[in-house]
């Protein structure tokens, strides 16, 4: 009951702040709300928001996560911010099929059982997106990422360096990050 209480809530915060006051069809220029499902590494699967403001050119997501088990509880929230600087329609008949490119940032803390981590990295999201009806748009992306800094339970990482007393070196998983999404749009 919490979990679709609160879920409602970030639905309606999000549409409030989405939606403009006049209406706009124009795709990728417009205002934007969709759905996602994300999963990645070293990120478990999530779901999320994602949206564009009217005459902002950044694309902006919202992804949480839940993870209960008996002997492991997991909460994680994550943000994202891109710019699609390259957008190459592919096919503009019945489907219009677009690419898109370009650089970003990601932002996420997790909290878990004896753990935590603050987390901010460097992405760039690779994607295709289907115009399958007026304002629809279904997209799938792939955002390799590069932590830029860490701070957590696990001590300080720059760059994924371990900086601090005691360090353990260079980490691959803390330095090297990969998220891939799956959703819909709705253009303004």
């Amino acid at each position: 009951m919490l979990r679709r209480i609160v879920l409602s809530v970030i639905l309606a915060l999000a549409l409030i702040t989405t939606v403009p006051t006049q209406a706009q069809a124009a795709y990728a220029d417009g205002a934007a709300i969709g759905a996602a499902f994300m999963g990645g590494f070293p990120a478990q699967a999530s779901l999320g928001l994602t949206g564009q403001f009217n005459g902002v050119p950044l694309m902006f997501g919202l992804t949480g996560r839940i993870l209960f088990t008996d002997n492991y509880q997991h909460f994680g929230i994550g943000f994202t911010m891109d710019w699609w600087g390259l957008k190459i329609p592919l096919l503009q008949d019945s489907v219009g099929i677009h690419f898109y490119l370009g650089p970003g940032l990601g932002l996420s803390a997790d909290f878990g059982s004896k753990y935590w981590n603050i987390n901010a990295a460097l992405r760039v999201p690779i994607g295709f997106s289907f115009i399958f009806a007026k304002n629809w748009e279904v997209f799938v992306e792939l955002a390799p990422s590069v932590n830029a800094l860490s701070i957590g339970s696990g001590g300080f990482r720059l760059l994924g360096i371990y900086i601090g007393d005691g360090g353990s070196g260079w980490a691959f998983d803390s330095f090297f990050g990969f998220a891939g999404q799956l959703g819909f749009r709705y253009w303004f």
